[in-house]
């Protein structure tokens, strides 16, 4: 099979690394193209170190890799790449967008971000990339919009019990990430002394911008079950979401907590309902043991597992990712392998690195 040409935007960042980590290693690819700003006219490993003797590529200027793929990756930050989309898609290449210019209703868009959606026009034919929930749709598309890392996490803890029906009214989230989850950009907060043996909150009380992106998902989930259609109508679903920034480099841990609306559930039927619902998921494993980041440290995997206060009647969701991979890179290479019918586990990370 002829390999697919890919050029990766934004390649410079922590998710630019990764996905030239995982397609470098693809059957199917060839990186024809790499681009940043920063590191315009200098060869790969100026940048990235870990890949010096291993490629030979040049930072180039955004319209030299376009021209140059047939698939576009835009791991550029929130905004500052969606002219360079759809300049993409207007000259007949595939886009995998990492960002969230498409991720949202433009009406949910604008409340979060407090601005109007870029090129709007592009919002109807972009698809939802989250993969196990929108499968079908992602076949063939021309756009994806990859999910953010925190909002991967927690929709795939809560998306058995909202299509079972269990989601209930009262649904928060806490959601813990690794410091990489801030970007490479020099940030007080991101210093190792600020970072180390710190454990902080931040945009708490419904001030995250990946939580208009929980509820829509969660409320697509709630609304049809498994036969997902990004661009159908849905109520969302509200949850408080609470994010956390650990004093660690990756990694992702949300703890979802609803109270169940069935009196008669056990922590029995609900692991079945998860095994159930996952079942021949190739990335997702559910575990009768509690997940730990550890466990999916620089892999495309996502550990659950759920467990039920009787006294409460509480359900407690668990979800462990790695944020640059399930919640980024690993995400968007999946996005990419099922966009173009291939086996949709390749050039994709399954074992993680212990210790």
């Amino acid at each position: 099979m002829k390999r697919l040409k890919v050029s990766i935007l934004g390649a410079s960042g922590y998710g630019g690394a990764e996905l030239l980590r995982r397609l470098f290693q693809h059957p199917l690819v060839e990186v024809v193209g790499i681009g940043s700003r920063q590191y315009e006219s200098q060869p790969l490993e100026a940048c990235w170190p870990q890949f010096a003797g291993l490629s030979s590529l040049i930072f180039e200027d955004t319209a030299t890799i376009i021209e140059k793929c047939d698939l576009l990756f835009s791991a550029a930050p929130h905004g500052s790449a969606t002219s360079d989309v759809k300049a993409a898609l207007q000259s007949g290449r595939k886009v995998v967008d990492l960002s969230a210019d498409f991720r949202l209703r433009p009406d949910t868009y604008r409340y979060w971000y407090k601005e109007e959606m870029h090129y709007p026009e592009l919002y109807p034919q972009a698809i939802y990339g989250l993969c196990e929930l929108h499968r079908q749709e992602i076949y063939g598309a021309n756009l994806i919009s990859n999910p953010g890392c925190h909002t991967t996490t927690a929709n795939l803890a809560l998306a058995p019990l909202a299509a079972a029906g269990l989601l209930g009214d009262d649904i928060i989230v806490n959601s813990a990430t690794g410091i990489s989850g801030a970007g490479r950009s020099a940030k007080v907060n991101n210093l190792y002394s600020e970072v180390n043996e710190n454990y902080v909150p931040y945009s708490l009380a419904g001030t995250h911008r990946h939580t208009g992106e929980i509820e829509e998902t969660l409320g697509r989930v709630k609304a049809m079950g498994r036969q997902l259609k990004t661009h159908a109508d849905f109520d969302p679903v509200m949850v408080s979401f609470n994010p956390y920034r650990a004093p660690m480099t990756r990694g992702i841990l949300a703890s979802c907590y609803t109270k169940s609306p069935d009196s008669n559930i056990s922590e029995e039927k609900l692991l079945d309902l998860y095994q159930d619902f996952y079942s021949g998921e190739p990335l997702i494993h559910v575990s009768s043991s509690l997940p730990e980041t550890k466990a999916v440290f620089g892999t495309d995997r996502c550990i659950l597992s759920v467990r039920y206060d009787q006294r409460t009647g509480h359900i407690i969701a668990l979800a462990a990712t790695d944020n640059l991979g399930k919640g980024a890179a690993g995400q968007a290479v999946h996005n990419f392998n099922l966009m173009q019918g291939y086996e949709e586990s390749l050039a994709l990370i399954r074992q993680a690195v212990w210790p």
